[in-house]
């Protein structure tokens, strides 16, 4: 009866032809589950999470376009995905704030019931994403792609600068608290450069970095006058 279990997966029902199944891929080792076997599942799973993420975290620094075309053309598996290394940037941020304190690459972030961390995600992501979209061929490279690209390497350069600035703040207190914002803003802008106008000489992708960050800055205070002149007519109805 065990012999004929084996012969098909348990998931599709599809006959096997190896330890994997070719329909669906789920995994038939024969063993039976035990503390033993969920132990060894767990380091194995720890220590693959890690190898990969570095992995990938190298591979964004030397050869950052292979990584992001190959997961914009849809192959998945080999590098860690997008979402994980932001998952893995919060993980780092979460880490800092006991560690050190609250600041977001040396900024004070001071509003009233959001956290910082989510703040900086949720405004400073999606505005370098839109930036860059704007600024690389709407028309030909949609906006997916460039969440994309800017989700790797926001992760990368949040996680790095993050842990260098607290390794630096261990030994000297530092004074220039617009530092890190700014060489983050170069980096991601910088190594965005390189994915979509690799072709490009690099005083013709210097001159895009720069109009990325100027473009980001004035899609902010767009942002912030928007919100100023909506509060202002919210109290004006109010009263």
């Amino acid at each position: 009866m065990e012999a004929q279990q084996q012969e098909t997966c348990t998931v599709c029902a599809t006959q096997l032809q190896g330890p994997y199944c070719h329909q669906c891929g789920q995994k038939h080792t024969g063993k039976t589950a035990g503390m033993r076997l969920l132990m060894q599942e767990f380091v194995a799973t720890f220590f693959s999470l890690e190898k990969s993420g570095l992995a990938t975290l190298w591979a964004l620094v030397v050869r950052p376009n292979e990584v992001i075309s190959n997961y914009i053309a849809g192959n998945r598996g080999y590098w860690q995905s997008p979402s994980k290394l932001v998952f893995y940037a919060l993980l780092v941020f979460g880490l800092h704030s006991w560690w050190s304190d609250s600041e977001v690459l040396n900024m004070s972030f001071d509003i009233e019931g959001v956290n910082p961390s989510w703040f900086f995600l949720a405004l400073v992501l999606p505005f370098l994403a839109l930036s860059a979209w704007l600024l690389y061929n709407p028309r030909k490279v949609n906006f997916a792609h460039h969440l994309i690209s800017v989700s790797y390497f926001w992760s990368l350069w949040f996680m790095v600068l993050t842990l260098l600035g607290d390794l630096y703040d261990a030994f000297i207190e530092r004074e220039l608290w617009m530092i890190d914002f700014g060489l983050f803003m170069l980096l991601v802008s910088w190594y965005q450069a390189q994915v979509f106008a690799h072709r490009r000489s690099w005083y013709t992708q210097l001159a895009l970095v720069l109009a990325q960050i100027l473009l980001f800055f004035a899609l902010l205070a767009l942002l912030v006058a928007i919100i100023y002149f909506a509060g202002g007519r919210v109290r004006q109805l109010g009263d």
